[in-house]
């Protein structure tokens, strides 16, 4: 699939159910990583339509971020734009489940 359509689908997503974060997705333990350099990772931990925000970790030292900044998707790898539509797609599930449970 290409990078551009993997884009608009997670904008499409987030359109219809809004922004998410890492943390609110059940069974994800781990951000997917948009580059390191030494001992610094940047994780992409929320996601909104056309970019994500990315904390900036020390490797091993502290679960506090040390920067933070934004990125937008086509900017990234293909392979981390891959992971990203796969938790926007555990996003929507998710919210639909919700949805369900509330109109019950």
């Amino acid at each position: 699939m290409q990078k551009r359509t993997m884009i608009n689908k997670i904008n499409a997503i987030i359109k219809e159910h809004g922004s998410f974060s890492i943390g609110e997705l059940e069974h994800v333990d781990c951000s997917p990583c948009v580059g390191e350099l030494g001992n610094y990772q940047g994780l992409a931990e929320e996601f909104e339509r056309g970019r994500a925000k990315v904390y900036v970790y020390m490797s091993g030292f502290s679960s506090d971020s040390e920067d933070e900044y934004y990125m937008n998707y086509m900017d990234m790898e293909k392979y981390i734009v891959e992971e990203i539509l796969r938790l926007a797609e555990l996003w929507e599930v998710e919210s639909l489940q919700t949805e369900k449970r509330i109109s019950n």
